[in-house]
């Protein structure tokens, strides 16, 4: 994705539409029990974006709150009407969202380049395809790479 560049997405029916601007924080793929719930067993894709720069448009997404491993809460945002994963966001980080990459308009350009919780990860998940990796979320050195499409996840 480009500098600047506005990106749209939504959920499978229609009822919801969401927006941010890039540059993204971080591309990644998280591979976390939490992650592999919502994506029905893979990893979950998703986009970092801040969250002064995102806007959901149309609807008005549900929202479920869980607890991470490291004791911060973790909301999850979806679709009510066609259960539509959107975005998701912590108290860790509480300046940043998730996007999943599904829900956009575009996924095309998305190229995940970290993989987290890769400890969590299904047995059968081809492991020499991740680029970087780590067992858990990535150290904060990484959470702005160079580049639009680098940094990390904290979902977990």
């Amino acid at each position: 994705m480009k500098e600047k560049e506005s990106v749209a997405g939504g959920c499978a029916c229609g009822a919801i539409r969401l927006g941010f601007i890039a540059p993204t924080i971080f591309n990644a793929a998280c591979h976390c029990r939490a992650c592999q719930y919502t994506s029905g067993g893979g990893p979950a894709y998703l986009i970092g974006a801040r969250k002064d720069q995102f806007r959901v448009t149309k609807g008005s997404p549900v929202q479920f709150m869980t607890m991470s491993d490291a004791n911060n809460a973790v909301t999850r945002a979806f679709c009510d009407k066609c259960g539509t994963h959107l975005y998701s966001w912590s108290d860790e980080t509480p300046e940043q969202l998730s996007i999943k990459v599904g829900c956009l308009d575009d996924p095309y350009p998305f190229r995940p380049r970290l993989h987290l919780w890769t400890s969590e990860a299904q047995r059968w998940h081809k492991r020499h395809w991740f680029t970087r990796r780590f067992p858990k979320n990535a150290p904060s050195r990484f959470e702005r790479s160079p580049g639009p499409q680098s940094g990390r996840q904290n979902s977990r």
